[in-house]
């Protein structure tokens, strides 16, 4: 018999085994430490108490953790992985863990729900839409085998205080709840943001999540695209992060993005829908 309940800190090394075990078999490397797990739930906003695990006796084989938090002006709780370990798969037990949780959600004043799925990932995304969700656009996936190195006479430097409305100015898309202003801050010690400066106006950024390397946010100002800006701060993201960055979920409608990233040496694997539910 499976047993479903909320989880809280004392779960976390349980949670942290679960979730390796069940994406070990995933399209993408999830393969991470404790400590870049434990950054990656504090970057996502991650509340234990809100997430479920499912247990066989005593032992974790399946979870659904969530953020929680605003988005695009609501109360969204954002589910920031579901797995199920390989040999309890096709039991619905990710369906009974949705379950669980939706009527707690709701009590606590959530809007909506949010989450990200593969496209190649037929049964959870069928999964999903059965359960209410909504496809809200697609997402592209990026990665790269190699450094491309761009000079560039601008001036790149760190930044400490981001100026989001400025920034803000500057995207032709949002960014995904992973690469959001509110992820970013979350995660103040463990990200780098660079910004390009002509006669010291800041004219481009791009933010980096250093212990996985994940590029959060890049973008120019429209009046200085195609100038060779957005080549240079990927180039000095790449340089803080000492290897090619992972390139997460690039809005498909933003086709000058796709063209950049695909300019700068890097391929798109891979497209998720991004999906919403209201509760």
């Amino acid at each position: 018999m499976i047993d479903y309940r909320l989880l809280s800190s004392d779960d976390f090394d349980s949670l942290h085994e679960c979730f390796l075990a069940a994406f070990s078999d995933y399209e993408v490397d999830m393969r991470m430490s404790r400590e870049q797990f434990r950054q990656r739930i504090v970057r996502d906003g991650v509340c234990l108490e809100m997430s479920a695990g499912a247990f066989d006796r005593v032992r974790m084989i399946g979870f659904c953790i969530n953020g929680l938090g605003q988005w695009q002006g609501k109360s969204t709780a954002y589910d920031a992985g579901t797995g199920i370990v390989p040999g309890y798969r096709g039991r619905g037990i990710a369906k009974e863990l949705f379950a669980f949780l939706e009527s707690r959600l709701k009590e606590a004043g959530v809007f909506q729900y949010l989450l990200e799925v593969l496209t190649s990932n037929v049964p959870a995304a069928t999964l999903y839409r059965k359960l209410g969700f909504v496809e809200t656009r697609r997402l592209a996936v990026f990665r790269s085998q190699t450094r491309i190195d761009h000079s560039s006479d601008l001036s790149i430097r760190r930044v400490e205080q981001p100026d989001w409305s400025l920034y803000q100015s500057f995207w032709d898309a949002h960014p995904s709840w992973q690469n959001s202003i509110n992820a970013i801050e979350r995660v103040a010690n463990d990200r780098i943001i660079a910004g390009a400066y002509e006669n010291d106006e800041c004219v481009g950024y791009g933010v980096v999540f250093v212990p996985s390397a994940n590029l959060m946010q890049l973008a120019v100002s429209p009046a200085y695209r195609r100038q060779g800006i957005g080549s240079a701060i990927l180039s000095s993201l790449e340089t803080e992060a000492a290897q090619p960055l992972k390139i997460n979920n690039i809005d498909e409608n933003s086709k000058a993005s796709l063209a950049f990233y695909e300019a700068n040496g890097y391929k798109s694997m891979l497209a998720q829908h991004e999906m919403i539910k209201t509760l």
